[in-house]
């Protein structure tokens, strides 16, 4: 029976590992188009950073490939061997069906580990790395950034035209325009034009600035009412895009690695538990704007006069906003968490069900294994995204969509299961 499980088992492994590599490979494709031109065409990027953009990217196509790739394999594997009337060789030598599944449900539940690392741990420093892709890009060679002659609108807000470069990299005749939003609606906010510019990264506030020669500058207060203001000045230094803005988003429960989730829920509780504490009277009154669960400053007496002797409306309003920012965190970080536990159980889930629709597809098994794996997947990954956009319901109502995909699977696996032992 050894013999037959490595066969079995190799047979599934070595399928997968083609059809993700397959699916891989198609999906990098659709990212690299849709994302590299800014870094490869627009800002002239080194290979070596276009090929740790790739990297970046595996762990999030690897994350929909694989299960994917073993549910297709499975089906393939299991409709050859019962095609082959290898299946049925094993039945009648004794072996049930269970026992010859156990190699592919082994298979299965070592993936669905390597899934939980993928989703909690490598997609997370994944999309925290990639953040820096454009800054580094950027910081090597920032006059790269503004091409000649070419309307540039990656700019937030923004379209900026250079009407020449010279062999220093200087920029001259800069026109910058600044909407007031991205739409055809959005109305000419201010207007900025530099006979002579220079672009430098500030690497300390991680910022690119414009040192600006002469500068010209038209503020349009309310376009329809009033002309726009003129401002001339000898020299400026703008900020054109602020980097270290990039750290506020690693807040995002998606950005929160499985390591550090349970700290982040425990500091989360702490500052709603001290926001409450005061709310109730158990610790003295903080004036507006004072940081949530904070101690007074040192040498700052808490019986001064200048301290409030009870809580001001704003400051009330202030704690119960941070209650109720700190419950949403919990909340959509437990989601999170939720997620990545039913996500990651989608292979051994696959294993299942792929079984005994796998021995079903007996006929032209290579398009019914494809075309089932392509509805169930299709199925499986819909109910998940469903599950991220209903943020309105309640935490129970979430967590059983998240969960219902694999529920269905083991529920109708088992059934499958026991028709296909009995046949």
């Amino acid at each position: 029976m050894r013999i037959a499980d490595r066969y079995i088992g190799w047979q599934v492994l070595y399928g997968t590992i083609f059809g993700v590599s397959l699916l891989t490979v198609v999906l990098l494709l659709g990212q690299l188009f849709r994302k590299i031109r800014p870094l490869l065409v627009e800002q002239g990027a080194p290979l070596d950073l276009i090929g740790r953009f790739i990297l970046l990217i595996i762990p999030f196509t690897l994350m929909f490939t694989l299960p994917w790739g073993f549910l297709a394999s499975t089906l393939l594997s299991f409709g050859r061997l019962s095609s082959h009337n290898e299946l049925l060789g094993l039945r009648m030598a004794g072996v049930s069906l269970s026992r010859v599944a156990f190699p592919v449900i082994l298979v299965g539940a070592g993936l669905s580990g390597l899934c939980w690392w993928l989703t909690g741990t490598a997609a997370p420093r994944a999309k925290d790395a990639s953040r820096n892709l454009i800054y580094e890009a950027v910081r090597k060679d920032p006059r790269k950034l503004i091409q000649p002659r070419v309307v540039i609108s990656r700019f937030p807000n923004q379209r900026v035209y250079a009407e020449g470069q010279d062999g220093n990299g200087l920029i001259h005749g800069l026109h910058i325009y600044k909407f007031t939003g991205q739409g055809r609606d959005a109305n000419l906010e201010a207007y900025m034009f530099a006979q002579e510019v220079d672009l430098y990264v500030n690497e300390e506030e991680k910022q690119l600035r414009l040192k600006l020669s002469n500068p010209f500058i038209e503020i349009s207060i309310d376009p329809d009412e009033t002309s726009p203001i003129p401002i001339r000045a000898t020299e400026m230094e703008p900020v054109l895009i602020d980097f270290s803005a990039t750290g506020k988003k690693k807040n995002k429960p998606s950005d929160i690695t499985n390591a550090d989730a349970p700290d982040r829920i425990a500091e989360s509780q702490a500052r709603q538990k001290a926001c409450q504490s005061e709310l109730d009277g158990q610790l003295p009154p903080r004036p507006a704007g004072h940081p949530t669960g904070t101690d007074f400053e040192p040498g700052l007496d808490e019986n001064d006069y200048s301290l409030p002797a009870v809580l001001s409306p704003e400051r009330i309003e202030e704690l119960e906003n941070s209650i109720t920012r700190e419950d949403r965190f919990q909340k959509e970080l437990n989601i999170e968490l939720h997620k990545r536990r039913s996500f990651s159980m989608a292979c051994l889930s696959f294993a299942m069900i792929g079984i005994p629709l796998g021995i079903s597809a007996r006929r032209r098994e290579t398009s019914n294994g494809l075309l089932l794996s392509l509805f169930v997947a299709a199925i499986y990954f819909g109910l998940l995204v469903f599950a991220q956009q209903i943020t309105d319901a309640s935490f129970s109502v979430i967590i059983t969509v998240l969960w219902l995909p694999n529920a269905l699977c083991l529920i109708l696996g088992l059934w499958l299961f026991r028709r296909a032992s009995f046949r």
